[in-house]
C-alpha cells in the first residue's frame, strides 16, 4: 500500500460574495426577485381552473405504477436491504430551520455530527456510517444527487441549501448497498434520500416563527395554492420564503469582503443579520393530468456563516470548549507569530453559497403496467471563503505576518435521470440511467491589509499572489438494469440486478488569470484527465415474509466510489509526480456488503436486527500534511483494505395512545487490514480502528403527540472516535440529552391553527466533542481538527396557518 500526495481537507471557508476585486466568470445571473415573481403569477395563471377541494389518495389510487418511492418505514419493513425512515413529525420535533441532516441522527448506525445545533454550520457537519466517512455516503434529494458531502462541495450542495427543513416530507436512510438506480457516485456506505413535500389540496397560508438563544431567529410563509381541477387536469403548487438569522453559540464573527446583493442578506429581516444566517425560496408545483403526473421544482438559497475554530483535543481540555477565533487584531497578530498560529484566527473567517438548483419531472403512465419517468436538473453555485490567514513566517508573497486570503467557487451542473418500470410475466423489471455533466471552477488569491500594524481591513488592490485557478469538467454516467420477482404466493421476493458507472474527469490548469497579483503559485501543474471505471456492479436481495408479523431478509452488494476529484483539495491537487503513480497504481474505492437481519411489527411493537460484513478495498484516507491555512499538496494515504462487522437494530414500542418509546442502536467495528509505505516509510496501521468510526452508537426517545400536545424527551450516546490512523488519539464517548414540549391550538378565531413549541438541545449541558477530522486525519498525534459540540441552548417556536 502506498501514500499518495494530494492536499488535506483544505479548510476553505465560502462566501457568496464576489467583490470588485474578484473578476467573476461571466455566466447567466439569476435574480431570485425575479424568479420569485414569476413564479407567483405561474400560480394564478395556470389555465382557468376552477379551486375545490379533492381527495388526493383516491386520484393516486388510480395509478397502478407510481414513480418508484423512497419513503420506507421505520424499521425498512418490506425491502430487501437495510434501511430505517424518519417521517414529518420527526422534523417537526426540533426547533424550526434544524437541518434535515440533524433529523436522522437517532437512526441506527448514523453518526451525524456538528458544531452547532441546528446543523447548519457546513464546515462542521459529518455523517458516518458503517466505518464510512461522509464522502463515502451517498445522499439525494428528490433523487437528484448533492454530491460528496465535501465543504467546498465541486458536485452538489448540502442538503439544507436544496430545500427548506419545513418543506421535507421524511427521509429514508439505507445503510449498506443502496438501491441500483441511486444517483450517486459515491454510495460506498449507503445512502440518505430525502423527499420534498408535495403541495397540499387545501389552500392555504402558514406563518412560523422562531426565536432563542444566542439572536437566533427565523421567519417563514408558506402559500398553498391548493387543488385547482378541470375535468381530468388538476394543478396545485406551494411558495414559501424563510429567513434565518442566529449568531455564534460562542466567540464572533465579523465579514470583510464586500458583499454581494441577494433577498435581505447582509441587511436582515427581523432584528439586522446575524453573525449566520440564510435566505431560502423554495417553489413546487404539480400537474396531474390523466393518469400522468409532471412537477416543476426551484430552490434559491443565499447562505453565509462566521466559522468557528477548530481545536486541537489538548486545546479542548486546557481551554473548555469556548475557545474560539479572536475579536481582537493585536491577539490575532500575537498568535500569527507564535509557535502556534493555528490555536485560533482572527474573526473574520467566514463562509457562503448562493445555489439555484430547479428541476422538472414527468411520470408516463403508460398503462396499469408500465411506467416512464424522466427528471431533468439544473444546479449553479457561486460563493467564496473569507479569512485572515498566517503565513507561517514565509516572506515569499506576504511581507506580513497575516495576509487576507479568499477561495472563489464557481460551480454548474446539469443531468437527467430516466427510468422505466414494466411488469410482466411475473416480473417487475426497472431499467434506468443518470447523466451528468459538471464544470467546477475554483481560485485561490490573497490580498495585504491597508495598515497591517494597526487594522485588518483589507487593501483589495494590492494583490499579493493568485495560488492558483483550475476547472474540473467532470462527466458521470450510470445505467442499471434490475428484476424482481414474487414466490410463494408473494411471500418471497428477490430482487437482483447490475449498474455500470463510468466517470471522465479532465482537470485544467488557468494559469494567471488576475495581471494584478505579483506572484502565482501554479506555475507548472499539467491539464490532466483521471477517469473512474466503475464497471459492472452486481446487486441480489431478497425479503420472506413468514407471516403477517415477520420478516427476514439479505442483501449482496458492490459499490465503488469516485476518486477524489475536488480540484482544490484532490486528487488534481497532487504533486505532477503522484498523477502518473495514482493513475497507474491506484484503483477507485470498492466495497463488498453481505447484510440480513430480520424485522418485527405486531400491533404495539415494531423491531428490526440487521448483521453485516463489509470488505473494503483500495481505502483512502485524507492525512494532514501541512497546516490549515497553507496552500499546499494533499496526501492520500491508501491504507489498503478494510474489513467491518456490525450490527443495528431499532426497538419500538407504543406505551399507549399517542405515547412511544423509540431505541436504537449499533456496533461497528471497522479494522484497516494492512500497514501502508508513506515514501520510504513502513506505516504500522494493520489492525488498527478506521478514524471516526464509533464502536457503539446508541440512541433512545419517548415521545408523546396526543391531542393538541407534541413532547419528545431523547437520548443519544457516541461511543470513543479516533482520528489518527494509528490510533493513538481519541474523541473521547458522550451522552446528550434533547427536550422538546408543545402545544396546537386547533382554531384560534379566524386562524386554523396556532402551535407553540419549546426545544433545549443538550438539556444537561455535556461538553463534548462534536466533529473530527475537519482538517484531515493525522498519521500519529493532535491536530487542529475537532470540532466542540454546542452547549445548552433553548429555543421556542410559534406557528399558525389560515
Amino acid at each position: 500500500m502506498t501514500s499518495v500526495s494530494c492536499s488535506p481537507h483544505a479548510h476553505e471557508y465560502a462566501s457568496a460574495s464576489r467583490d470588485g476585486a474578484i473578476a467573476p466568470r461571466a455566466r447567466l445571473v439569476v435574480s431570485p426577485l425575479l424568479v420569485a415573481r414569476a413564479l407567483a403569477l405561474a400560480l394564478v395563471t395556470v389555465a382557468p381552473l376552477q379551486a375545490q377541494r379533492a381527495d388526493s389518495t383516491s386520484r393516486d389510487s388510480t395509478r397502478v405504477l407510481r414513480t418508484i418511492e423512497v419513503r420506507g418505514s421505520a424499521t425498512g419493513l418490506g425491502q430487501v436491504r437495510a434501511g430505517n425512515a424518519i417521517s414529518k413529525l420527526d422534523v417537526q420535533l426540533a426547533p424550526s430551520g434544524t437541518s434535515p441532516l440533524k433529523a436522522i441522527e437517532r437512526l441506527p448506525g448514523v453518526n451525524m455530527q456538528g458544531a452547532d445545533p441546528f446543523g447548519l454550520y457546513e464546515w462542521a457537519t459529518r455523517i458516518t456510517m458503517r466505518g464510512f466517512q461522509s464522502s463515502q455516503v451517498g445522499q439525494t434529494f428528490d433523487g437528484i444527487t448533492l454530491g460528496d458531502m465535501s465543504y467546498g462541495n465541486f458536485n452538489g450542495l448540502n442538503v439544507g441549501r436544496a430545500v427548506d427543513s419545513d418543506n421535507l416530507s421524511d427521509a429514508t436512510v439505507t445503510q449498506g448497498g443502496s438501491a441500483l438506480g441511486t444517483a450517486s457516485s459515491n454510495n460506498l456506505g449507503g445512502v440518505v434520500q430525502y423527499t420534498s413535500v408535495d403541495p397540499s389540496n387545501t389552500r392555504g397560508v402558514s406563518l412560523r416563527q422562531m426565536v432563542g438563544a444566542s439572536s437566533a431567529r427565523r421567519s417563514s410563509l408558506k402559500f398553498e395554492s391548493g387543488l385547482l381541477s378541470s375535468g381530468s387536469t388538476a394543478f396545485k403548487s406551494y411558495l414559501s420564503f424563510s429567513r434565518y438569522d442566529t449568531d455564534k453559540w460562542k466567540g464572533s464573527g465579523e465579514r470583510f469582503s464586500p458583499a454581494r446583493s441577494g433577498l435581505f442578506a447582509q441587511n436582515g429581516l427581523v432584528g439586522g443579520a446575524g453573525e449566520q444566517w440564510m435566505d431560502q425560496v423554495n417553489w413546487k408545483a404539480q400537474l396531474l393530468r390523466g393518469a400522468h403526473k409532471f412537477t416543476a421544482y426551484y430552490n434559491f438559497a443565499d447562505k453565509k456563516e462566521s466559522d468557528y475554530t477548530d481545536l486541537t483535543l489538548a486545546r479542548f481540555n486546557q481551554s473548555g470548549r469556548d475557545w474560539d477565533q479572536f475579536a481582537s487584531w493585536d491577539a490575532a497578530k500575537v498568535a500569527a507569530t507564535s509557535s502556534n498560529p493555528d490555536q485560533a484566527y482572527f474573526h473574520s473567517a467566514q463562509g457562503a453559497r448562493r445555489d439555484h438548483l430547479a428541476y422538472l419531472s414527468a411520470d408516463f403512465q403508460l398503462n396499469d403496467r408500465a411506467l416512464v419517468s424522466l427528471k431533468p436538473y439544473l444546479h449553479t453555485n457561486v460563493g467564496a471563503g473569507d479569512w485572515h490567514a498566517p503565513n507561517y513566517g514565509s516572506t515569499a508573497f506576504s511581507p506580513d505576518p497575516i495576509y487576507f486570503r479568499q477561495t472563489i467557487y464557481d460551480t454548474r451542473r446539469m443531468g437527467v435521470l430516466a427510468r422505466g418500470r414494466f411488469q410482466f410475466g411475473g416480473n417487475d423489471l426497472e431499467v434506468g440511467g443518470w447523466l451528468e455533466q459538471n464544470e467546477a471552477n475554483i481560485t485561490r488569491k490573497a490580498w495585504r491589509m491597508k495598515n497591517y500594524a494597526s487594522s485588518p481591513v483589507v487593501d483589495f488592490s494590492n494583490v499579493l499572489a493568485q495560488f492558483f485557478d483550475r476547472t474540473g469538467d467532470i462527466s458521470t454516467r450510470t445505467l442499471y438494469v434490475q428484476n424482481t420477482n414474487t414466490f410463494a404466493g408473494e411471500r418471497l421476493k428477490v430482487s437482483y440486478g447490475v449498474k455500470y458507472l463510468s466517470i471522465g474527469a479532465d482537470f485544467t490548469n488557468n494559469g494567471k488569470t488576475d495581471a494584478a497579483a505579483k506572484l502565482f503559485g501554479d506555475p507548472t501543474r499539467p491539464n490532466v484527465s483521471i477517469p473512474t471505471d466503475g464497471g459492472l456492479l452486481p446487486q441480489v436481495g431478497l425479503v420472506w415474509s413468514a407471516d403477517r408479523d415477520w420478516q427476514f431478509f439479505g442483501n449482496f452488494s458492490q459499490n465503488v466510489n469516485a476518486y477524489p476529484y475536488s480540484p482544490q483539495s484532490g486528487v488534481y491537487n497532487t504533486n505532477a509526480t503522484a498523477f502518473d503513480f495514482f493513475k497507474d497504481n491506484t484503483k477507485p474505492e470498492k466495497a463488498t456488503t453481505i447484510e440480513g437481519g430480520v424485522r418485527m411489527r405486531k400491533e404495539r411493537v415494531e423491531a428490526s436486527l440487521g448483521l453485516y460484513t463489509i470488505d473494503y478495498n483500495n481505502r483512502l484516507i485524507g492525512v494532514a500534511v501541512c497546516p490549515l491555512t497553507a496552500t499546499c499538496v494533499s496526501s492520500f494515504a491508501n491504507v489498503g483494505g478494510v474489513s467491518t462487522r456490525g450490527a443495528e437494530a431499532l426497538l419500538s414500542f407504543r406505551l399507549a395512545d399517542g405515547l412511544s418509546w423509540v431505541n436504537s442502536a449499533a456496533f461497528n467495528d471497522s479494522k484497516i487490514d494492512n500497514d501502508y509505505k508513506s515514501g520510504t516509510t513502513t506505516v504500522a496501521s494493520s489492525g488498527k480502528t478506521v478514524v471516526d468510526a464509533p464502536k457503539v452508537l446508541a440512541n433512545s426517545s419517548l415521545r408523546l403527540t396526543r391531542g393538541g400536545v407534541l413532547g419528545s424527551l431523547s437520548a443519544r450516546h457516541v461511543g470513543k472516535r479516533y482520528f489518527s490512523i494509528l490510533n493513538d488519539i481519541a474523541a473521547p464517548s458522550y451522552t446528550t440529552l434533547d427536550m422538546s414540549a408543545g402545544y396546537t391550538f386547533k382554531r384560534v378565531g379566524a386562524l386554523k391553527g396556532l402551535s407553540i413549541q419549546m426545544s433545549a438541545m443538550n438539556l444537561l449541558d455535556e461538553k463534548y466533542i462534536a466533529t473530527v477530522g475537519t482538517g484531515g486525519f493525522s498519521v500519529s498525534g493532535d491536530l487542529e481538527t475537532l470540532m466542540a459540540g454546542s452547549k445548552r441552548l433553548v429555543f421556542l417556536t410559534v406557528g399558525t396557518s389560515f
